[in-house]
């Protein structure tokens, strides 16, 4: 549902600027996936359609990575040259927001949501674990900001919460041979069943919306492992989607 749920996500940010800003009005958003349609290149195409001149490239990842935000911006300049559509366009870009207060305020909230779901009685002992997109240590290496801004927003969102439960951070997604940042959120998983954790409150904290990383992978594959091992406590925290 990545797609419907952008779409009322961006249909939220057009009726807010509207308000905010009505001498620029009407705002309109286009959506460019960088894997799946639609693309850049259907929402350049349709923009210059439109006649827009005046764009904010805004990327959806809150903290910055070279392959993720990153690869999004070259591609959207790369397709822009493809199209001849150079100059087209006067352009802004927001690439980053790991602790914006509305980012870290509505994540808080989810939290809290999440909490509410256990017993009044056990909810100041259940341990808060943020679950990341994790990255190649390779490019971690070569000095991408992306460690520093995930943890930076946990920060926030522990701050803001103000709450007494334990937590941590791990990263899910690792594929292929090459070491990858953890720890991994399967390897915490099998650590705080071994260690007899029954309350985790998993929080999908790199994604804005649901999709297969929170609806297939958190949910089914994770919350399946950690049920198999006794976690019946093992909750995960609504995604933002469209609050």
């Amino acid at each position: 549902p990545i797609l419907r749920w952008t779409r009322l996500q961006g249909e939220g940010m057009c009726a807010r600027l509207d308000q905010l800003s009505p001498e620029t009005a009407p705002h309109r958003f286009y959506v460019a996936f960088r894997y799946a349609r639609p693309n850049a290149a259907m929402a350049l195409a349709q923009m210059a359609a439109d006649g827009i001149t005046r764009a904010v490239a805004f990327s959806q990842y809150p903290q910055y990575s070279c392959t993720t935000t990153g690869s999004s911006l070259n591609d959207l300049w790369r397709t822009q040259a493809r199209l001849g559509l150079e100059g087209r366009f006067r352009w802004s870009i927001i690439d980053r927001w790991p602790t914006h207060p509305g980012y870290i305020g509505a994540m808080a909230d989810a939290v809290r949501d999440g909490l509410s779901r256990y017993p009044a009685e056990v909810r100041d002992d259940v341990l808060l674990m943020f679950s990341a997109h994790s990255l190649p240590l390779s490019v971690i290496e070569r000095g991408d900001s992306y460690p520093q801004e995930m943890g930076a927003t946990v920060h926030a969102v522990l701050d803001a919460l103000a709450l007494p439960n334990p937590s941590l951070l791990c990263y899910q997604s690792e594929v292929g041979p090459v070491r990858w940042l953890g720890p991994s959120t399967e390897h915490t998983i099998r650590r705080l069943a071994h260690g007899k954790r029954h309350n985790v409150l998993a929080i999908p904290i790199a994604f804005v919306n649901d999709h297969i990383e929170t609806l297939s992978e958190l949910d089914l594959e994770y919350g399946g492992l950690a049920h198999r091992l006794g976690l019946q406590g093992f909750v995960r925290a609504p995604a933002l989607n469209d609050r």
